[in-house]
Formats: C-alpha cells, sequence, structure tokens
C-alpha cells in the first residue's frame, strides 16, 4: 500500500458528514417536530400556594372547564362555566345556580338571564374574559374543578385555606416549571 498516492486533505476528499446516514437527520426531524407539537399543547394548571404540587390538564383552544362550589350565602350550588381561548386567555361563558340572592349575578348588564325550569335553576350567559382566576379552599363551600370526567377536589389537593390559581399555559412552560 502507497500512503504517498493518497491525499487526505479536506480539499481533496470533499467535505466529511456529521451524519452518516440520511434517514437519522429525518429521524431526528420527526422528532424535533413531535416534541414542538407536543410542547405547544394548552395546560390549564392549578398553582397552589407554599410549594404544593401543581395539577394540570390538557385542554384544546375552545375546550371547558367548570368551578363547581357552594355558595357561602345562599348555600346552594353554583357551577361556573369557562373556555380556554389561548394562553392567559379565558372566558367565564355561564353561570348556573339554584336560588338568587346576595352575591349571585341577576343584573341584566351582567348577561343574558334564563329560567331552566325543568332543572329549576338559573343560568347567566356572559363573556367575561381572564388571564387567571384566584380561588381560595375552603370546606365549607367544596371547590371543585372540573374537566370532563375528571374531578380536582381543591379542599382534598390543598388543604383549608390555601390559594390556587387556575391559569391557561402552554406545556413546554410547564415543562420549564418543573425543571428551572
Amino acid at each position: 500500500m502507497n500512503h504517498s498516492t493518497t491525499d487526505r486533505t479536506p480539499a481533496s476528499t470533499g467535505a466529511r458528514s456529521f451524519f452518516k446516514h440520511p434517514s437519522f437527520v429525518f429521524l431526528l426531524l420527526i422528532i424535533l417536530a413531535a416534541v414542538g407539537w407536543y410542547g405547544n399543547q394548552l395546560l390549564v394548571i392549578l398553582v397552589p400556594e407554599n410549594n404544593l404540587p401543581i395539577q394540570s390538564f390538557a385542554v384544546e383552544k375552545g375546550g371547558e372547564w367548570s368551578y363547581h362550589y357552594k355558595h357561602s350565602v345562599q348555600q346552594t350550588p353554583v357551577d361556573e362555566f369557562f373556555r380556554v381561548n389561548g394562553v392567559d386567555d379565558m372566558t367565564m361563558t355561564h353561570t348556573t345556580y339554584e336560588s338568587l340572592g346576595v352575591g349571585l349575578p341577576y343584573d341584566p348588564a351582567e348577561g343574558t338571564f334564563k329560567s331552566l325550569k325543568k332543572d329549576g335553576k338559573f343560568d347567566l350567559e356572559m363573556n367575561r374574559p381572564y388571564k387567571s382566576l384566584m380561588f381560595r379552599t375552603a370546606v365549607q363551600a367544596m371547590p371543585k374543578i372540573i374537566h370532563k370526567d375528571k374531578t380536582y377536589d381543591l379542599c382534598l389537593l390543598y388543604g383549608q385555606g390555601t390559594l390556587v390559581e387556575v391559569k391557561v399555559i402552554k406545556r413546554y412552560q410547564y415543562w420549564a416549571l418543573h425543571f428551572l
């Protein structure tokens, strides 16, 4: 073997690829696209004070969740419904309750009031925007967040008197909360 006849300089041999196989580059691009798609999905997160564990659930744009509690004055159940529009963007779409009185919406300026005769309840359709919501847990109110068929009992999760912020973020932001 004559070593003097082979020139190994980059000019004569061409560029050397870091990736030996084009299929590896294609696979890497597919993985990055999947992580990007998954990381950009919306999450509703429940962030309690005092560094207690964060709860979350995935939701699509236009998806809904509700907040159920017992009214402190009327002592009747109330359900508030929220639509997710995007990051830091929710809209309260309507409230359903069983009695009229102090602290419950009734004014026509607040929305479209309906009597749900078959259920014995009242419903107020509205369009109230929120960036985030804050709830303080109290066993008397029995607060719960409901999404599809899953219920998050705030008192069981966080105990009496804990302040819980509910907001919408992207999944990659949630990852950053846990890893930074």
